[in-house]
């Protein structure tokens, strides 16, 4: 995920892109390709800092990292195994390797569109270019979700998907390094493209701070909000306050989901600190 800056970066591309894109791959997700050897130096330097938050009980990033990836490729894979998705619009994609593996898997039967901002967007589709992913029904797109044009150019990007009945709509790694009011602007933004399909499902995972207490987590936060250089925002208290704050803007059915209750089906879903994170699952109403 790369995320707009004031005074941007050197590479334009924030140090989670990196870090993420790294923890997927090592974990076997996706193809080594979308690693960075920056990626790995950002992982190495953290692991000291993350042992000692685990021996103290406190959020390890490897963990909440792996456990919300995996429960939202379940939700996705459920989603078009019932034949109630079949487009994907990835916001803020990062080296992401779901595209990849979503594409590789399903093939013409769903349209996956990746999106990021343009320096983001274009080291993605120089590594996906060498392990050969793209094609007509998989791409990466230059797209600032929050910025732009009033929404009109998430819009017109959906719009593309002329061939999608249901649509899936996925912010990953994204909502908690945005202000409140962002949020809401980018939550408006979402419903109003799913709701030109027959179906729309958003999924996104979101910490809240009844999830993360007590002095372990609070400087936890502070650390990851310098790392990334935009600070780490809690929107909300207690999960029924974002469930009310979803239901406000329109979408229903609303859930957020615990990792944990994936962990029978899901691989990483229990996780010692899996549970930092909650997953939104969205609906929106049918046309």
């Amino acid at each position: 995920m790369r995320l707009s800056r004031s005074r941007p970066r050197p590479d334009s591309i924030s140090p989670t892109a990196h870090y993420t894109g790294y923890v997927w791959a090592r974990n076997g997700l996706g193809d080594g390709a979308l690693a960075t050897a920056r990626g790995k130096w950002y992982y190495r330097a953290l692991q000291p800092a993350m042992a000692l938050s685990r021996m103290a009980g406190g959020p390890v990033l490897e963990d909440f990292l792996l456990a919300r990836h995996r429960v939202i490729d379940h939700l996705l894979s459920a989603a078009i195994d019932a034949g109630q998705v079949d487009g994907v619009l990835e916001l803020a994609s990062g080296m992401s390797p779901r595209g990849h593996g979503f594409a590789r898997r399903h093939g013409s039967a769903i349209d996956y569109v990746e999106t990021d901002l343009p320096d983001m967007a274009a080291r993605k589709r120089r590594a996906l270019d060498r392990i050969g992913s793209l094609g007509p029904h998989h791409r990466v797109e230059s797209l600032d979700v929050l910025r732009g044009h009033g929404g009109n150019d998430l819009l017109a990007l959906a719009g593309q998907l002329t061939s999608a009945k249901g649509l899936a709509v996925i912010s990953e790694g994204l909502l908690n390094y945005l202000p409140t009011d962002a949020v809401r602007t980018l939550w408006s933004r979402v419903l109003a493209v799913l709701g030109r399909f027959d179906t729309g499902l958003y999924l996104s995972d979101l910490h809240v701070a009844e999830d993360n207490r007590g002095p372990v987590d609070a400087l936890g936060a502070m650390l990851l909000g310098r790392f990334v250089g935009t600070g780490l925002h809690f929107h909300f208290t207690i999960p029924e306050e974002a469930e009310k704050a979803l239901s406000a803007t329109g979408f229903d059915p609303v859930r957020l989901h615990l990792p944990s209750a994936f962990a029978e089906r899901v691989p990483d879903a229990n996780r010692p600190a899996a549970d930092r994170v909650r997953v939104i699952s969205a609906g929106a109403p049918r046309r």
